[in-house]
């Protein structure tokens, strides 16, 4: 079984349905409790992992990602946002 789920694309701006496995969580009571990270799928320890700024679930909760994943769309989020450099 699956969880639907919505990815923000950060240069369209928009949201695009997507599936997840069902072990993806948006909470987890254990801390220690080895999960897929939204992202690319790699388990990861709960308590490790941070709130996703691009897969959310209906109610726009994030989903849980790893570190990597999270810089990644950090990085997305930021460069969208940075100011354009005109020739100096």
């Amino acid at each position: 079984m699956s969880i639907r789920a919505r990815k923000y694309n950060v240069e369209l701006h928009e949201y695009e349905d997507i599936l997840l496995p069902d072990e993806c969580r948006t909470y987890e009571e254990d801390m220690e409790k080895m999960v897929p990270c939204a992202q690319c799928g790699r388990l990861h320890k709960y308590g490790e992992m941070y709130t996703s700024r691009e897969v959310h679930a209906a109610y726009g909760f994030g989903f849980a990602v790893c570190r990597e994943c999270y810089d990644g769309e950090l990085d997305r989020s930021l460069k969208k946002c940075a100011p354009t450099q005109e020739n100096e």
